[in-house]
């Protein structure tokens, strides 16, 4: 068994408010959860409008496959619209 974890940090561009960077996180980690299968979750800077901790975890019976759907979503994230990932981690427990 091998799990591995996507660490995020984003920047949210141009929000004001963090209605408008709830609205961009909940977007990305949706399209993760439902096109991937992954588990996805905010889990930091939840009080800050301008940035986002994020993390993505997958379980699977080989590294490669996970390690591939992580990177995935690390591709879904760059197309959110007024997201941009600043730091990106992959790391296998």
């Amino acid at each position: 068994m091998h799990v591995g974890v996507l660490d995020c940090r984003c920047k949210i561009l141009g929000s004001t408010s963090l209605k408008e960077k709830r609205r961009a996180v909940k977007s990305g980690l949706s399209r993760i959860r439902h096109r991937l299968n992954l588990s996805a979750s905010e889990v930091g800077s939840q009080d800050d409008r301008q940035w986002a901790d994020l993390a993505i975890a997958g379980v699977g019976s080989d590294r490669s496959i996970v390690e591939k759907e992580l990177r995935e979503a690390m591709r879904l994230l760059e197309t959110i619209d007024g997201m941009e990932i600043v730091e990106a981690e992959i790391a296998f427990l």
